[in-house]
């Protein structure tokens, strides 16, 4: 009996053990902080297709070109186009309209390397292009004044956007640009917003990344006594948040997204993204 007893506590030990030995934890994941800061784009982000304008400027809607500064189509009867006329007369100044391409140089050289691309990538940030036929077809559209900054319009790029204008970067502290700050700009398709801070309005790299950013669209201007007829330098004039205007800000080339930027410090920029492509726009009208 004694040797049943003692056979049975030693068959009872093990399972005293287990029901007092806690189970392992299952396996958790370490949540690992994704660094913004080397990507000028988002990642994980599965990005929404954005439509392009035709080719050529004639096809496009009416609806189409008035948003881009163009005259409607010719109606088919006479009595439509003196209507159409008659509404249009009155503009807030007199406005000088010419189109063209926009060139791009590099700035330490001089050389050019192509052309602003009437494609953009897919986060509707425009691209660059060698082949003239692929360029962005743009209208260079402003006041009398030589001093006011324009909106440049995109006659055959992105259908829904009909501006080359700036949408602030994702990974900005905020939409300021300046010295001292790796903050930038994407020169992406824009809706038309009054001059002034960078304001919540409909822009391609939303509408492909479903990110809310804000924008700018009247943020070109040309040197004095120059004349559009002419090739012309497009000189960026960002507006900070306290009204002033960005001083020495920077085009440049971000060669891994295929994309064009502002910054404020290219010194700054570089140091977060990796070195890039300083480069200046150059308007170049159809006649020249």
């Amino acid at each position: 009996m004694f040797a049943r007893f003692f056979l049975f506590a030693l068959l009872a030990v093990p399972a005293v053990l287990a029901a007092g030995t806690p189970s392992p934890l299952p396996d958790v994941p370490t949540r690992v902080r994704r660094d913004t800061d080397s990507l000028v784009n988002p990642t994980g982000v599965v990005t929404r297709s954005l439509p392009l304008s035709p080719a050529d400027a004639h096809g496009l809607t009416n609806a189409q070109r008035l948003a881009r500064g163009l005259p409607p189509r010719s109606p088919r009867f006479n009595t439509r186009r003196r209507a159409l006329q008659a509404r249009q007369s009155a503009t807030p100044c007199s406005l000088t309209q010419v189109t063209g391409i926009v060139q791009i140089d590099d700035a330490a050289s001089g050389n050019s390397i192509g052309y602003l691309s009437r494609t953009a990538n897919a986060f509707g940030e425009y691209e660059l292009t060698t082949d003239a036929s692929a360029a962005l077809s743009v209208a260079l559209r402003r006041c009398d004044s030589l001093t006011d900054p324009f909106e440049l319009g995109a006659l055959n790029g992105l259908a829904d956007y009909p501006y080359v204008g700036g949408v602030t970067g994702f990974a900005n502290s905020d939409d300021n640009l300046q010295q001292g700050s790796g903050n930038y700009v994407y020169l992406s398709g824009t809706s038309s917003v009054p001059r002034g801070p960078a304001q919540n309005a409909p822009n391609a790299f939303s509408q492909a990344s479903g990110r809310p950013e804000d924008v700018e669209s009247a943020i070109w201007t040309v040197p004095d006594n120059v004349n559009a007829d002419a090739p012309t330098p497009l000189v960026p004039a960002w507006v900070n948040t306290d009204g002033s205007v960005a001083s020495g800000t920077v085009i440049a080339y971000v060669a891994s997204s295929d994309a064009f930027v502002l910054t404020g410090d290219q010194t700054a920029f570089s140091s977060r993204f990796g070195a890039v492509q300083a480069v200046t726009f150059t308007f170049v009208p159809n006649s020249a």
